[in-house]
């Protein structure tokens, strides 16, 4: 005969069965306009990565010693708490605040909690790659391996492909990016296309680098200078693109790949958000070369949107620049966007496949103190030393400008000219603009 258990000690096992431990994925720098600081949570500090081999299988890339928080999840009761940390000190917090100062790929840290009933275990299935080379990419949360796809993505209503039949008269198109450090380099750019791209010979696109201007009203993607305040501009012609035939990591085996790597390492002075820009489609009746070009995105299920990312456009990460228009106010995805899929009906997401390659400041070889880089037709910049003479500029104050618009140095110019000792300047951008409104850049 068997004993029956009393209530009490029932409810003690169906208690103890429900306890678990867990905790939430760590926040990370994909959209700027959503971010909030919880008090004693250090910021977020991990990117997003591509399946790129270079990032090791990892999920999310931090400089070395960067601060990452993991909130724990775990069911109420635990009386003790133990976190194993690969790469990382373990600590035996509710929370765990990992700083990682040792470059490598490690596993996601174990959270064992401890109940009257036993200790119950827990790690999520993912790698943080600390420090490095890492191609970058702007996507939602997701689970690795379950939720992530690739596609092509419509515009609009039946206004065929983002750079495809271009009856929107797109001129460009861009992704806005905020780095998990304000010290930390960009090495270049890899744009991923859906197809291979047969436009006539000659024809090119642009890929441009900017420093947006984020102020307390409203936010510029190109900058307070526009092309002129770019930090890195290169044209690409249509028919140089890489696939993997050519031994370069594509996704799928058709998919063809642009690469711009920088003739120096972009290090601009401590922003920690840049905006990565494709122009130069054409729209002319008839001549619509880019027909074939359509860029790959990263596909998501869909999702409810929060409040603020309806409201505040910095919530997106993607933008469109349209004929007439100086600078990319039209976003074209809210956390991926949203839009229909054309086989199932249903919504998906969708986010650009624009990917910078950066590493960290730990290994910051190969960067230039100060480069010079002339691009009105009728100043000269020339550098001996910690010395920038400027020449051919009208007579009056001439300054010299940080991308956010602060006025670092004025000098008088006499003769057509003036001189500035630059050895103050933090590394960066910045814009020599003279009486006259003529400009120049230089990068230190």
């Amino acid at each position: 005969m068997k004993r029956l258990l009393a209530p009490v000690a029932v409810l003690a096992m169906l208690s103890a069965s429900a306890q678990q431990a867990s905790y939430d994925l760590p926040a990370t720098l994909s959209y700027y306009g959503t971010i909030t600081q919880e008090a004693g949570v250090p910021f977020p500090a991990a990117n997003f990565v591509t399946t790129n081999p270079i990032n090791d299988g990892a999920w999310i890339w931090v400089p070395v010693g960067s601060k990452v928080y993991f909130k724990n999840t775990s069911t109420e009761g635990a009386t003790e708490y133990k976190w194993t940390v690969p790469g990382a000190d373990n600590a035996d917090t509710e929370n765990l605040t990992a700083v990682y100062s040792t470059p490598g790929t490690y596993s996601f840290p174990t959270l064992t909690a401890k109940y009257a009933s036993g200790e119950k275990t827990f790690t999520q299935d993912l790698k943080i790659k600390v420090g490095g080379v890492a191609e970058l990419c702007h996507s939602d949360n997701r689970e690795w391996g379950k939720t992530y796809g690739l596609g092509a993505a419509t515009y609009g209503p039946g206004n065929g492909y983002l750079g495809g039949s271009n009856n929107r008269d797109i001129v460009g198109v861009g992704n806005f990016y905020r780095f998990s450090s304000a010290d930390m380099y960009v090495d270049g750019v890899n744009i991923y296309t859906v197809n291979q791209p047969k436009a006539p010979a000659g024809k090119s696109i642009t890929s441009m680098v900017y420093l947006p201007y984020i102020g307390d009203t409203y936010f510029l993607m190109t900058g307070l200078y526009g092309a002129m305040g770019a930090v890195d501009v290169d044209v690409l012609p249509l028919s140089s693109y890489k696939t993997r035939e050519d031994g370069v990591y594509s996704p799928i085996k058709d998919y063809a790949v642009y690469t711009q790597v920088y003739s120096r390492p972009l290090n601009c002075e401590g922003y920690p958000y840049l905006f990565f820009a494709i122009e130069g489609f054409e729209s002319t009746p008839g001549v619509d070369v880019t027909d074939d070009f359509v860029i790959a995105t990263d596909v998501l299920p869909a999702r409810s949107l929060e409040t603020e990312e309806y409201t505040n456009a910095l919530a997106h990460n993607s933008f469109a620049r349209i004929g007439g228009e100086s600078d990319y106010a039209r976003p074209v995805s809210m956390f991926g966007g949203s839009a229909p899929d054309g086989f199932t009906g249903k919504y998906k997401s969708y986010n650009f496949w624009i990917c910078p390659l950066v590493r960290g400041a730990e290994t910051p070889a190969g960067v230039e103190d100060v480069v010079l880089d002339s691009t009105a037709s009728k100043i000269a910049l020339s550098r001996e030393g910690d010395i920038v003479t400027v020449t051919g500029i009208a007579d009056g104050t001439v300054s010299v400008y940080s991308l956010n618009g602060v006025c670092k140095l004025s000098a008088e110019a006499a003769n057509g000219g003036a001189l500035f000792n630059v050895s103050g300047l933090a590394k960066g951008v910045y814009i020599v603009a003279a009486a006259d409104g003529s400009s120049a850049k230089f990068v230190k």
